[in-house]
């Protein structure tokens, strides 16, 4: 998380002007590292009835865009809170009629996906809240500490889980260890998909409690999406208005629920980060104006981060409606994400215990995708402007929103110009432990972002969001001397249609800077090898 002022200084340096002129000037800090790239920094979230989840080939599509973490159990309509991990059996939707479940391809379920990320890195695991096992009841937190125990556990731990509120013994946490690294059964059981032959622990840190649980009805209207037990469902789906402000669907019920989750699953493992699930301070809280507050006060103590889920971009005006406005598309990152950072930090001072300051995971990161977009280039511009500007501000994790649906990837897995703005983020920010920089620049349309890999390399990524002005930019590199050559990657409208990647070239520094010229629409690379 960034302090105040550096969260001040960064609403400055990235706010968009509207200005034409496209001379830039950009000053890039490399002795003043502003935050570190994580291994759980970039990911996906991809839906558990995709059959892509545990596919073999599932690395060699993320790993060129550097993205290391999944999130799983994810789909439409809350399908987290109808999962139940060591059964892989659904829950119905509330009370819909014919009732409705998901279809779960059968090797989606969680021991396979656990393997995945042996070859792709971690997970932000999203724990059923809203349906026990029965499909009866909320969900239980003994439900979500043997989760734990089966993914992180100890194969020599003791410890009881104990009975969930059905009367399900959980048993210990080494009886799920233990599972994990047992090999299957000749009779199967039902648990043969969870013997997965790994005694190694798979150290997944990142577990938020819920679904946009928000969503549950307590709200009423269309905020009902999310399926929620706590509060029983009537016999009708036409009856759900009665479940509008139902005290047991209230945040405040969330966070004291919430704080048991915590409690239970920490006694695991006590390394763990426990998430909230929160609305967008500032921008979604028009229609659950009371959600964030009432659960950082309940449960603020109890969590290590918030969820917040952003999908961002508005239509144009009539008579097109169904096409994206790409110019208020391209301003979103610097409009909207240093609000909602300044906003979530108000809240955190006002709810939070003196010194606790909660991290930031972004589960959900895009645009909607069924708008009609002119110029499929702005994708991949947004793309690789919102995830440098959260790495930047200390977003613990944040998930591209799908991985196919016309987001990352086609269905038959050929790449979208988001992959490929991501793509030139990975190629500045390469590995954990790579720092991003201070950067001060003359704004216009052109975002900077500037890294320093742990090779020695200085990367600047540049993001002109022009459509029709091509930008000349002088890069200065202070705090560092540099060698006289480098290599310039460039990704813009040409290949997004001819859907090729980067075409990269050599470049020559004059002294500490160098100017680079910016085609329309297009993001340039820059990497600058520091002087031995």
């Amino acid at each position: 998380m960034i302090t105040s002022a550096k969260y001040a200084w960064l609403a400055l340096m990235f706010t968009v002007c509207t200005m034409t002129a496209q001379n830039v000037i950009a000053t890039v800090d490399a002795d003043k590292p502003i935050n570190v790239l994580t291994r759980n920094a970039l990911g996906v979230m991809m839906q558990v009835t995709d059959p892509s989840v545990t596919d073999p080939g599932l690395p060699q599509l993320l790993i060129p865009d550097g993205l290391r973490t999944i999130r799983y159990p994810d789909g439409w309509n809350g399908q987290a809170d109808l999962y139940h991990w060591s059964t892989y059996r659904p829950n119905k939707w509330g009370n819909s009629n014919p009732p409705r479940t998901v279809y779960y391809p059968p090797q989606n379920d969680f021991g396979h996906f656990a393997k995945q990320l042996d070859r792709i890195g971690s997970a932000l695991i999203t724990v059923n809240y809203g349906s026990n096992m029965v499909g009866n009841a909320g969900g239980d937190p003994v439900e979500a500490a043997a989760w734990i125990a089966y993914a992180n556990g100890d194969l020599a731990s003791t410890t009881a889980l104990g009975k969930d509120a059905s009367g399900h013994d959980w048993n210990t946490v080494g009886y799920w260890a233990t599972m994990r690294a047992s090999t299957p059964l000749t009779d199967d059981d039902g648990y043969n998909f969870l013997r997965l032959g790994h005694p190694a622990p798979f150290h997944i840190e990142l577990w938020e409690v819920g679904d946009q649980v928000y969503n549950n009805g307590y709200y009423g209207g269309e905020h009902r999406s999310e399926t929620d037990w706590h509060a029983t469902y009537p016999d009708s789906e036409k009856e759900n208005g009665r479940r509008h402000r139902d005290p047991n669907l209230s945040p405040d019920t969330y966070g004291i629920k919430l704080a048991e989750f915590s409690r239970a699953m920490k006694a695991v493992d006590s390394s763990i980060m426990v998430g909230a699930s929160m609305v967008l301070p500032s921008l979604d809280s028009s229609w659950a104006p009371d959600w964030d507050q009432e659960v950082l006060k309940t449960s603020c103590q109890s969590i290590d981060f918030v969820s917040l889920q952003w999908t961002s971009g508005n239509v144009t005006l009539p008579p097109d409606w169904k096409h994206m406005d790409e110019t208020d598309l391209l301003k979103r990152p610097e409009m909207d994400l240093p609000q909602v950072m300044s906003e979530l930090l108000n809240l955190y001072k006002r709810y939070c215990p003196a010194g606790h300051t909660p991290k930031v995971a972004f589960s959900q990161v895009g645009y909607q995708s069924w708008d009609i977009m002119d110029n499929a280039q702005a994708g991949a511009l947004f793309a690789a402007d919102s995830l440098a500007l959260l790495a930047e501000m200390g977003s613990v994790n944040a998930d591209w929103y799908q991985f196919h649906s016309n987001s990352l990837y086609t269905d038959d897995n050929k790449p979208l110009p988001p992959f490929y703005g991501i793509q030139m983020l990975h190629i500045v920010a390469f590995r954990p432990g790579d720092q991003f920089l201070s950067v001060k620049s003359s704004a216009g349309l052109v975002a900077v972002h500037a890294t320093r890999r742990q090779d020695g390399i200085i990367g600047v990524m540049l993001v002109n969001k022009d459509p029709s002005n091509r930008a000349t930019v002088k890069v200065v590199i202070n705090g560092a001397q540099t060698q006289a050559t480098g290599v310039r990657f460039d990704y813009g409208p040409e290949q997004t249609k001819s859907k090729s990647g980067p075409v990269k070239s050599e470049l020559k520094m004059a002294g500490s800077s160098i100017v680079v010229s910016v085609s329309p629409y297009s993001i340039v690379d820059l990497l600058i090898p520091q002087a031995k």
